[in-house]
């Protein structure tokens, strides 16, 4: 009972708002999406871009889900403000990025297609990526709108945020388990495929935990005893230390240093919502240097160092990416190549001097420049207006007392590591951390926000939903049925790599027949009218001929095949083999396009596996043509 005369104190009445049982399906909307958020972080982080596209089928489900069966989601809606601004600039991001499905640009379609007589073409270098992507996009969206329903409360609010740090606080620890025992002396990346995506992640995780210890702290007056701090501060201390050795193990330089510098955000931000309290200030701040020192003298100090040593060479290789880049964007400034473009752009860039560098990545290694070269200025702006109109909205209630303030302060913190990060790295390029941090956007982003009267508008985010529902289904029963041994290939919703697939098992069987090669050269025709800068498509377009017997068709789609990827390393042995055991029947210009790529690949990796390759060959031309090449490239290398 308070004393006589002296006003309820601020942990009392966060005590009362946080007092209300959660009902049953608020519990399990809850788990839900905590659960949905580690799976599609566990299953790789969703990088491949058929799983991504599953994922956000789901993600469109929940939100329905969320509509259909829970009517406080649908009175969370209606008390919503109704975010005009918020739901303009995606629609407009959506029309930007889809016109890159047009013909329409500054510059026209892009000149690969070109090699499609009759074909309109579009500004998209690729545009089963583009509408995948977009697809993707729509589906976060959907978790945004879910988190904003889960938002809706405080207690709600505060139990997604938990449940997610004990989903992350669990994987992280398996992590360190697998990392000193089954891969020791490894670099942390848990089911990540990068440690660096996965020191982003730990890093924006260390900052909700130690925003949630700082906030026990300064309830508790700054004193450090366990009876004072109470379960929910030594539970983030606990799952803070986690995150934190998680951290140090990935021995992410840039990890490391986006992490501390968010930290330095969180800090300063919690001293001055709470400036009154000096003490509290210095206790947060000794906090932090000790955190500092933890993350950067862990275990992982050795590896981290080796690193530091080689900085100077990784930042040239960086560079050369970036600057690579950079000058394709500056080709199409406006609308960019469409949204997941970029590895056909790395493969049409590639020369000699970049390949090193350029050969095997999956992304720039810098954010910016990568959405300005896939969605150009304009989709790039639009991108970065979404995210600042949210970030915006947070950044009002970052001066909140109690456990809101807390979480809108981290996520901004969380914000500058991303952001930061990504002037070096892709994290954020992964799905999964994609969504991740839609949900926890939404969550937060209109939670201290009510509309001034209640209005029936779930009309918007059911129609979201369910647009993106049923075209995730369609784009995805095509992939699923590929996965369990079907074929679904003739739908038209089939996207280019469920296409390719398909092409790609029946030219391996013996005898084609006229018939199978006439239906083979349509799905081929299909391919590349969704992406005719693809290389791979045209050296399969270039094995279908071949079997028709059509050598000069042949030629054309390996000269194209060679022009829009003269060096892709992935599609060497296989581009290679199949020149070589039809070498009699090329022409000249082709032969010299082969033997100018095997020049390269030899100066790269040495004569390994050109030797077997050459061993392979059952084309007597072929052999005899690759055996006097690798003896003349052995002879100049010796002297």
């Amino acid at each position: 009972m308070p004393t006589k005369g002296r006003a309820p104190t601020a942990a009392a009445g966060s005590s009362r708002r946080r007092g209300r049982r959660l009902q049953v399906s608020e519990w399990v909307a809850v788990l839900g999406l905590a659960g949905l958020m580690t799976l599609e972080v566990t299953a790789f982080g969703a990088s491949q871009l058929a799983v991504a596209m599953l994922f956000a089928t789901l993600h469109a489900a929940a939100l329905l889900a969320l509509l259909a069966f829970c009517p406080w989601a649908r009175q969370a809606l209606a008390a919503q403000h109704p975010a005009w601004i918020g739901w303009s600039l995606f629609g407009l991001l959506l029309i930007a990025l889809l016109w890159g499905l047009t013909p329409w640009g500054p510059g026209g379609p892009h000149p690969a297609w070109s090699y499609l007589p009759g074909q309109a073409g579009s500004i998209a270098v690729d545009r089963s990526a583009l509408i995948q992507n977009v697809l993707r996009l729509m589906g976060l969206a959907c978790l945004f709108v879910a988190g904003s329903i889960i938002g809706g409360s405080d207690t709600r609010r505060r139990a997604l945020i938990w449940a997610l740090l004990f989903a992350l606080g669990g994987y992280a620890l398996l992590a360190i388990i697998d990392s000193v025992t089954l891969h020791a002396g490894q670099r942390l990346r848990g089911t990540l495929l990068s440690p660096n995506s996965a020191a982003t992640l730990m890093g924006v995780a260390l900052l909700y935990a130690v925003g949630l210890f700082a906030q026990g702290l300064q309830k508790a007056s700054g004193h450090l005893s366990l009876r004072k701090l109470g379960l929910e501060s030594s539970l983030a201390f606990a799952l803070a230390a986690i995150f934190a050795t998680a951290l140090a193990l990935t021995a992410s330089r840039g990890g490391l240093f986006a992490t501390l510098v968010g930290l330095a955000v969180l800090l300063i931000l919690q001293a001055l919502s709470h400036r009154q309290r000096l003490k509290i200030g210095v206790a947060l701040a000794v906090l932090a240097a000790v955190l500092a020192v933890a993350a950067i003298a862990w275990q992982s100090a050795a590896m981290t160092a080796d690193r530091l040593d080689a900085l100077d060479k990784d930042l040239l290789v960086r560079r050369t990416i970036v600057e690579a880049h950079w000058d394709a964007f500056a080709s199409a400034p406006w609308f960019g190549f469409g949204l997941g473009g970029f590895t056909t752009i790395n493969h049409l860039i590639s020369t000699p001097a970049n390949l090193p560098a350029l050969f095997d990545i999956g992304a720039t290694h810098n954010l910016f420049v990568q959405w300005l070269e896939e969605a150009g200025v304009v989709g790039a702006a639009l991108m970065l207006a979404v995210i600042a109109v949210a970030l915006f909205r947070i950044a009002r209630g970052a001066a909140l007392p109690h456990t809101l303030g807390v979480l809108n302060r981290a996520t901004l913190a969380a914000a500058v590591v991303v952001l930061l990060h990504g002037l070096s790295d892709f994290a954020v390029q992964v799905p999964a951390f994609q969504a991740l941090m839609a949900l926890v956007l939404g969550t937060l982003a209109l939670s201290h926000e009510r509309g001034s009267r209640p209005a029936a508008r779930s009309w918007r985010p059911l129609a979201l939903g369910g647009v993106t529902l049923a075209l995730c289904v369609a784009g995805v029963a095509p992939q699923l049925a590929q996965t369990f041994g079907g074929d679904l290939s003739a739908w038209p919703t089939a996207s280019a790599d469920v296409i390719a697939a398909r092409v790609e098992r029946d030219l391996n069987k013996p005898g084609l027949t006229p018939d199978q090669i006439t239906h083979l050269r349509r799905l081929s025709d299909r391919e590349l009218s969704l992406r005719p800068a693809s290389g791979s498509a045209w050296t399969r377009r270039a094995a279908l001929e071949f079997a028709a017997d059509k050598p000069d068709a042949a030629n054309q789609a390996l000269d194209h095949a060679f022009a829009v990827a003269p060096l892709q390393t992935s599609l060497f042995l296989g581009r290679a083999r199949l020149a070589y055991e039809h070498w009699s029947q090329l022409s000249p210009t082709v032969r010299a396009q082969v033997v100018y790529q095997v020049r390269v690949e030899y100066q790269r990796v040495g004569e390994g596996r050109l030797v077997a390759l050459a061993n392979s060959i059952r084309d007597p031309a072929g052999r005899v043509g690759l055996a006097f090449l690798l003896v003349s490239l052995r002879a100049k290398a010796a002297s």
